[in-house]
């Protein structure tokens, strides 16, 4: 269905630009202000990150990864998340002094090659267990951990009261924790 827009990009061609935003720009405005609420200004600046991000490194979207629209939808996400990091450390700056700043910037303690594959393997754990589950049930899941969506978000989209959501949220988290751990264990 895309392969006009990823042919395009690859191509460098502006027109690729224009389609993606004339079929995708609600959806990448969504997720964006899901994860950046009350932050029209930030919106904007991620959306348009987004299509930049895509412009540059089009070439490099493999179909055989994922469809274009979840390439757009992790991408979106993904710079949505950066943009939320960086005024969570804005807003952190006016309340710490500035050896607490310097050591928060520089020392990167994830980095530990050891623990890079423990957290890959516990991503792909998390990836089958999340396959696992039913339809709806990974749709809930994906829509208030992935994109952050309120419960009251979820419950008008997937029209369910908002105690449903709650109470299948609370049912998924245990029964995905005990298979986690259980795949853990092996």
């Amino acid at each position: 269905m895309d392969d006009d827009i990823v042919e395009l990009l690859a191509q460098r061609d502006q027109r690729g630009i224009e389609l993606m935003i004339e079929r995708y720009e609600k959806l990448i405005r969504y997720i964006a202000a899901t994860i950046l609420p009350d932050r029209d200004t930030y919106v904007e600046e991620c959306v348009n990150d987004v299509y930049m991000k895509l412009w540059t490194h089009g070439a490099q979207y493999d179909e055989e990864q994922a469809s274009f629209k979840t390439y757009l939808k992790a991408i979106t996400r993904n710079t949505a998340l950066n943009y939320r990091k960086k005024l969570g450390r804005l807003e952190e700056v006016e309340h710490t002094d500035d050896a607490d700043t310097l050591l928060e910037e520089y020392i990167d303690y994830s980095q530990n090659p050891e623990q890079a594959v423990i957290v890959r393997e516990e991503i792909v754990v998390l990836n089958q267990i999340i396959r696992s589950l039913k339809k709806k049930d990974r749709e809930i899941i994906l829509r208030r951990f992935y994109y952050l969506q309120s419960t009251s978000q979820i419950a008008e989209a997937m029209e369910l009261s908002e105690t449903a959501v709650d109470s299948r949220i609370s049912r998924l988290r245990k029964k995905m924790k005990k298979s986690y751990e259980k795949e853990m264990m092996k």
